[in-house]
Parts: C-alpha cells; structure tokens; sequence
C-alpha cells in the first residue's frame, strides 16, 4: 500500500508543477499531497525535491491547465485521504 502511494505522489507530482505564483488550486493540491507524504513517513528531504519538480511542471503549464490538473489531483488525493 505504501509502495502505490509513493508511486501515486510521484507521477502525480510529474504530471504537474509549481508553488510560486501558483494558481489557489495548486497550492491547495501540493498541500493534499504534502500531507499524505509526512503521513506515509517520506523524508522531508525528498518532500521538498517533489516539491520542486511539481512547482516546475506547473510553471511548464497553461494557468488554465494548471489548474485543471490540479483540480483533478486534489479530487483524486481527496478520495485517498
């Protein structure tokens, strides 16, 4: 179970992008997913390296697709909590 989470933080982490000058949407999903890390026991280290790809993929995008795709992780991530 903890193998498919950390698995699941991290492609969803890919498949999105930034903190800074984020969209609400995204803070909002980075924060589900910082949660879910600190519960699952993940070093914080390698929080804050998740951290930066998921602020640098969301930089890569469209405000408006930023904040689909961070719409949809924190749907997903809702339901895992």
């Amino acid at each position: 179970m903890k193998k498919i989470l950390l698995l699941s933080l991290a492609s969803l982490s890919v498949s999105l992008t930034a903190c800074s000058n984020m969209p609400k949407e995204c803070e909002q999903s980075w924060k589900y997913m910082e949660d879910l890390a600190k519960k699952s026991g993940i070093p914080a280290d390698a929080i804050q390296a998740q951290k930066k790809q998921f602020e640098e993929q969301i930089k890569n995008m469209s405000k408006d697709q930023a904040i689909q795709a961070c719409q949809a992780q924190s749907s997903i991530l809702g339901m895992v909590k």
